[in-house]
């Protein structure tokens, strides 16, 4: 079979992932080069390879097998297409990494060795297989008036024209607007459009605008040719519209995953198979102070300390050992400048198509942060723990299940309950009584409200009164409860012993009051309140001033005032006071003491008074006067007034006559003796006028 000179005049790109065994991208002008589809070719992955010469199929097979990444070959071979025609083959291969996806991509560039006839080709030759059957466009155009002269099928279909609509056009018309000054600018750049049977010449990829207004990126082949005796040019636009875009978003996607590398948190390396660096992102080099020219083909241990060189060698080697399994390796990094980072990494081995284990790659992170948190929130927790179990009050958490998850020591003493009783439990199994207690009532109003509640309740089976705060979480309820047994008793005692005094001060008549330092009422009995409204008409107000009572002179105001203050000053004493009563209009005499107030610390803040009523004993006390100045007379009467009759009595008895009672001379005696009774009868009787006559 002979070897076809007439041939596509368009390269063939055609993308591989030879991971998937599966095609990414067919170019149109397949077609052209090897006489198949894309759909064929998608359709069956060995067409291609079918169609080379078997004696050099093995060569070529290995040849793509040794490329390695980013390297290029460039093969020739034949084919034989399904038309029974030959053609030599020029195949640049390229196997490069999608970044999108990790895979390996075989990249071809596939092109046709011999050269399309130029000059004065006929139009039998050069249509039946250049122009009719080209899949891609193709057309004819004057080399005067841009006008087309002849197009193909495909130039119908790819544009949406007809051909006689073709005819009527101009290659300006097929280009956007904005493409028309560098149409202009490239044709006076070739203006000659020689006739060259070497080479086509390549004008590059330019946008066209279809019918419908689509925009087509076509990549355009030229070369001058004599047609119907008129210089014109045929033009072969391969439309790669597709390829770029795919190019388009490969390149997106490179940048965006470069982008995503470099603002990666995370370390990212590479190792190569003899443990040197391939790679390493922007994150490790920052952290730890290097560039990459630094790095990349050293081995690792430039970035390890000495004494964990070991601990990075088995990873390596367990990685390698062990493809597909994740390596994990927490171990220090030093950086340039001379500090130490905790780094976290996962490492596992890449291989290539063969199976073979030929890059270590490893993902790691800086957890110094992180360990340093941790310690410290070890620690807080520790002394968390340490301040639970020191304090007196009792602790206790239950998780959303009701289930004791942590008690104190102070709990477990008060419920007499060991803490391993309780510790995974159910509360409610644990100490059954307070389900309907007013303690089962508050936890569960405490979860349906998601608010803390304090109550204090007794609780029976342990005889105790319990002060309890409890607080909801998201992990469960955190509980504190002091026993206030004691407290409550001294309470009950507190209130039965003011009571009992409130009612012993308002029992007692005397009168009893307190003031701040601002001379405010504080507090005063009932007895106070009832004798200051009686003396007044105005009934004392708890808080007003004192000094300001109404029902009192200023005179009376002032002389109150100069007492507190005496008593704020510190001095504690006693005055009788004298009131007059409003109704009788009589005086009435109180003892009043003032007695300063003194906080623990020694600050006066008030005085207390105490006021008895004396009016009664004052008279008493007059009264005694009175009778002791009555018994003074009565003294004096006797000495004076009854000594001279008594003692001529004494005299007159002692000279009678008792042996002779009938002598005469004691008849003249006995006169005597009348005489001096009298006066002793009248000495008497004054006294007993001085005894009970009131002298005031």
């Amino acid at each position: 079979m002979p070897i076809n000179t007439i041939a596509p005049t368009t390269d063939c790109i055609i993308i591989f992932d030879t991971d998937e065994q599966r095609y990414l991208f067919i170019s149109p002008a397949i077609i052209n080069i090897l006489g198949i589809t894309a759909a064929q070719l998608l359709s069956n992955n060995s067409l291609w390879f079918d169609m080379i010469s078997e004696t050099q199929r093995g060569g070529i097979e290995t040849a793509v097998a040794s490329l390695d990444i980013n390297e290029s070959v460039e093969l020739n071979y034949l084919i034989n297409t399904p038309q029974n025609t030959t053609r030599a083959i020029i195949d640049k291969k390229n196997l490069v990494i999608d970044e999108a996806t990790n895979h390996k991509v075989l990249v071809s560039t596939i092109s046709v060795q011999t050269q399309p006839t130029a000059g004065n080709a006929t139009e039998d030759s050069l249509f039946s297989d250049l122009f009719y059957k080209n899949a891609n466009p193709v057309w004819i155009v004057d080399k005067q008036t841009l006008c087309f002269l002849k197009v193909n099928h495909a130039a119908t279909v790819h544009y949406g024209y007809t051909e006689d609509e073709f005819l009527l056009l101009t290659l300006s018309d097929i280009r956007p607007p904005e493409e028309i000054g560098s149409l202009k600018t490239y044709l006076s750049e070739n203006e000659n459009f020689e006739i060259s049977a070497d080479d086509f010449n390549r004008a590059g990829i330019w946008k066209h605008s279809s019918k419908s207004g689509q925009i087509i990126y076509a990549d355009v082949n030229w070369f001058g040719i004599k047609y119907k005796g008129r210089n014109c040019i045929l033009s072969i636009a391969t439309d790669v519209t597709a390829k770029l875009q795919y190019q388009d978003e490969a390149r997106r996607r490179e940048q965006f995953l470069n982008s995503l590398i470099d603002s990666q948190t995370n370390f990212l390396i590479r190792i190569d198979i003899k443990g040197r660096f391939s790679f390493v992102n922007k994150q490790f080099l920052k952290t730890f102070g290097y560039n990459a020219t630094e790095l990349i083909g050293q081995h690792f241990a430039i970035t390890t300390i000495p004494q964990e060189l070991h601990l990075c060698e088995e990873a390596f080697v367990n990685c390698v050992s062990n493809p597909g399994k994740i390596v994990k390796l927490l171990h220090k990094k030093p950086d340039v400048w001379g500090g130490l980072h905790d780094t976290d990494w996962e490492f596992i081995s890449i291989t290539n198509d063969s199976g073979q284990v030929c890059e270590v790659q490893g993902i790691g992170q800086d957890i110094t942060a992180k360990l340093k948190i941790e310690r410290e929130i070890k620690e807080a927790a520790e002394k968390l723990d340490a301040f639970i179990e020191s304090i007196t009050d009792s602790f206790f958490i239950i998780d959303n299940e009701w289930r004791f998850v942590k008690v104190n020591s102070a709990f477990e003493k008060m419920t007499n309950t060991p803490r391993e009783e309780m510790l995974g439990n159910v509360l409610w199994d644990v100490y059954p009584e307070i389900m309907d207690s007013g303690f089962g009532r508050a936890y569960y109003e405490m979860i349906e409200k998601r608010e803390s509640v304090k109550f204090t309740e007794y609780f029976e089976p342990i005889d105790r009164w319990l002060s309890t705060s409890a607080y909801p979480s998201a992990e469960g309820i955190t509980i504190y409860v002091k026993d206030i047994s004691d407290e409550r008793r001294a309470q009950e005692e507190a209130h039965w012993t003011k009571t009992s005094l409130e009612a012993l001060i308002n029992n007692t008549h005397d009168h009893i009051w307190s003031v701040d330092r601002e001379m405010r009422y504080v507090y005063m009995n009932d007895a106070y309140i009832r004798e200051t409204t009686h003396l007044t008409g105005v009934e004392p107000i708890a808080g007003a001033h004192s000094y300001l009572h109404k029902g009192y002179s200023e005179e009376i105001h002032n002389e109150w005032v100069a007492y507190y203050s005496r008593a704020l000053l510190g001095e504690q004493y006693t005055i009788i006071n004298e009131s007059i009563d409003r109704q009788t209009k009589t005086p009435l005499y109180f003892e009043v003491s003032f007695n300063p107030i003194y906080t623990q610390q020694g600050d006066i803040i008030g005085v207390g008074c105490f006021a008895r009523d004396i009016t009664r004993r004052l008279k008493i006390e007059q009264e005694l006067i009175d009778q002791n100045e009555r018994l003074r007379n009565i003294a004096s009467l006797s000495s004076h007034e009854i000594r001279r009759p008594v003692a001529s009595m004494m005299g007159l008895i002692s000279i009678m006559d008792k042996e002779n009672f009938f002598n005469p001379e004691n008849e003249q005696i006995i006169q005597h003796l009348f005489t001096v009774s009298a006066e002793i009868d009248d000495v008497i009787r004054l006294i007993v006028d001085s005894t009970f006559t009131s002298h005031g």
